[in-house]
């Protein structure tokens, strides 16, 4: 079976995306995580938004599947979500940093292969 992560591209109604740190604080990227037995993908990319970025929002009906320069998986699947509500307190608000910024500062943040993957999904879904 193919080694994938699912997550999602936040985006707000102003145009600006949501960016959160790896745990270890070295890196920009959209909140995702590895696949649930018993989950689906939608609800794995929800749960994630939620756990490491504090956002509640409305998930697109389609993923965009791109690849990744990460060690830990092969292929990227993002939803596009409309976020509708940004907590101030939520499960990994200790663990990770977050940020709201604009596509020309996220491609900034970001490493070259998410940096091509902020592009694409803005072209789509801002």
């Amino acid at each position: 079976m193919e080694d994938y992560q699912v997550g999602v591209f936040p985006y707000t109604k102003d145009g600006e995306v949501v960016l959160v740190t790896t745990r270890s604080g070295g890196y920009w990227v959209f909140p995702k995580g590895r696949c649930e037995k018993g989950h689906s993908n939608r609800s794995v990319a929800e749960s994630e938004a939620f756990e490491e970025a504090g956002l509640l929002g409305k998930l697109g009906a389609d993923y965009m599947v791109f690849n990744t320069n990460s060690s830990k998986a092969f292929k990227l699947r993002l939803y596009p979500m409309r976020v509708k509500e940004v907590l101030s307190h939520w499960p990994e608000h200790k663990e990770r940093k977050r940020v709201i910024v604009s596509i020309k500062k996220a491609e900034k943040l970001l490493e070259k292969d998410l940096a091509l993957v902020l592009k694409k999904m803005a072209k789509k879904c801002i």
